[in-house]
């Protein structure tokens, strides 16, 4: 992380804030530095290489960038060396990241010499920019808020090293390769309790570090990274999933197709042509706009990449006989492979099921919510033709048919777990019938109330 010299309002006490609260104060100090002066766009700069800078035999610690890299999950050859921070003449001790890691905005140049004389942008009028002085022992005070995080830092990846020796004894006692081979019951629980603490380490090391949580922000990060990853969950989960279930349970998806469950995954939607945004959950549609097939994003926060399964059904089709409603199967789409970098769904890489039914409500039938629901497919394989319930076989052909479908039923014959969902709504508009002769669905009914006997009496 290049050291930005000068930067903005509020760095004037990261000393005092290191001494009174530490390193989150410091990172907080150090974040509004960079907020205020780096730009939303951010602008790659040439990486310099260990040999531009320092003599490879002097990095970090011992010179062993094997375990350097090894600490941040890296490759070697993705390391990156920057002047050290809090000294930029001290070329024997520089700063070790990953080029994906964190992405200098800037090299020191005189526009952005002229750039740190300018006020933060916080000060929206001009009166106020032109009577702002920078505080006295801004850069020093910067300096000393960086050093106490590089400190903190190195610290929480010596930890995750002695993880990583801690794991590696286990599997040479054992003369295994992977945590999962390990024969011992205990050996291996502490072997997956220390892999589990390599990932905080991980994620603790760089949560205070003011260039992640900039980069981060404007939307410019590798979610290979645990910290990445935690940042972006933690993200979702106090904002699009409080919004997702809120919807959910109000407008009665839940428990009308499925149980309550916990979202795991981020599933987004949106429709080729006109309408290729993101919609919110809940949202009616036009007919006309959903008669395509729609385009998801899942985003997953783990860092395998797995095998899921899209259900898309209707469950307020009327039901004449019965006096209710039934649900109607609109697609299923399995084998779906999600990585944490790739949430983007490439349906010619999956296995279509069943094709996609455009939703065509009928007249006077109200809205129809059409759900979406993600399944985690068991152990990672590919979903089952035939799967066994109880005593006997299921009727695979009576599993997928559109009619009278039982969402229930095939989740629990398929051993699938619940880890996303969706829906919009759509009801009966002038792009129906269009949408009815197009793909060939016939013509539909037309519900009229229906008069009580009592009342025709009345009436004579």
């Amino acid at each position: 992380m290049p050291r930005i010299p000068g930067a903005g309002i509020g760095v004037v006490t990261a000393t005092r804030d290191v001494l009174r609260r530490g390193i989150r104060a410091a990172s907080v100090t150090a974040s509004n530095v960079l907020s205020s002066t780096l730009p939303t766009a951010n602008v790659e700069s040439p990486s310099p290489s260990f040999a531009d800078l320092i003599d490879p035999a002097m990095v970090v610690r011992d010179g062993d960038l094997a375990r350097i890299a090894r600490a941040m999950g890296c490759a070697v050859e993705d390391l990156i060396a920057y002047p050290n921070l809090h000294d930029p003449s001290e070329v024997s001790m520089p700063y070790i990241t990953a080029k994906s890691l964190t992405i200098p905005a800037y090299r020191r140049t005189p526009f952005m010499d002229w750039r740190v004389k300018m006020p933060p942008a916080t000060l929206k009028s001009r009166k106020s920019k032109l009577a702002y002085r920078h505080p006295i022992g801004l850069d020093q005070a910067f300096k000393e808020a960086l050093g106490v995080l590089e400190a903190d830092r190195q610290q929480k990846y010596d930890n995750v090293l002695k993880m990583h020796d801690r794991i590696d004894a286990i599997l040479q006692h054992f003369n295994v390769s992977a945590i999962d081979d390990i024969p011992d019951h205990k050996s291996r629980g502490d072997a997956y309790l220390a892999s589990v603490e390599i990932e905080k380490g991980r994620i603790n090391a760089e949560i205070n570090n003011p260039e992640i949580i900039h980069q981060f922000n404007s939307g410019n990060f590798d979610m290979k990274f645990p910290v990445y990853r935690f940042l972006a969950r933690q993200k979702w989960e106090k904002n699009d999933r409080l919004l997702l279930m809120d919807r959910l349970e109000s407008m009665k998806v839940i428990p009308d197709t499925l149980p309550t469950f916990y979202p795991r995954v981020d599933l987004k939607i949106r429709f080729p042509g006109t309408m290729a945004h993101w919609i919110d959950p809940g949202r009616i549609m036009s007919t006309g706009v959903t008669a395509q097939a729609p385009e998801f994003s899942i985003q997953i926060f783990e860092d395998k990449a797995k095998l899921y399964t899209i259900v898309i059904v209707d469950p307020d089709t009327p039901d004449l006989e019965n006096d209710s409603y039934k649900t109607t199967l609109h697609y299923i789409l399995a084998d779906v492979k999600i990585s944490g970098n790739e949430p983007l769904v490439d349906k010619s890489m999956a296995r279509e099921l069943v094709p996609y039914l455009p939703p065509h409500p009928e007249k006077n039938s109200g809205f129809h919510r059409y759900a979406v629901w993600v399944f985690e497919q068991p152990g990672g394989e590919r979903l089952a033709v035939q799967q066994r319930q109880g005593k006997g076989p299921i009727d695979v052909d009576r599993l997928l048919e559109r009619d009278r479908f039982d969402i229930r039923l095939f989740r629990s014959a398929h051993g699938l777990r619940a880890v996303g969902a969706h829906f919009w709504r759509n009801g009966y508009d002038s792009k129906t019938e269009g949408v009815r002769e197009k793909f060939g669905l016939g013509p539909g009914n037309v519900y009229t109330h229906k008069r009580f006997q009592h009342y025709q009496d009345y009436r004579g």
